[in-house]
């Protein structure tokens, strides 16, 4: 196995939340790709229609990219994003 292969670790919630409150925007579109699926369907389920709950997603997205600082334990991440949608 050549070493210069390895395969890089995902970084945790905790490590991408603290590179975007540092204003790393992609670390906070890998919060956006891992938690995308979750929280469209927290808001499907909640208005039953895709575009509406598309619309929905990107406001929660958008309310926690301008409230990441707020955020008091970063390991709760998910949830923070869940209780938004």
């Amino acid at each position: 196995m050549n070493a210069n292969l390895q395969t890089a670790r995902p970084l945790t919630d905790e490590q991408l939340w603290r590179l975007a409150c540092e204003g790393d925007r992609e670390a906070f579109t890998g919060i956006v790709r891992r938690y995308q699926c979750l929280i469209c369907s927290i808001t499907y389920s909640g208005c039953g229609a895709l575009g509406i709950a598309e619309d929905m997603a990107q406001e929660t997205f958008i309310t926690a990219w301008n409230g990441l600082k707020d955020l008091r334990e970063p390991g709760r991440l998910r949830q923070w994003l869940c209780g938004i949608a």
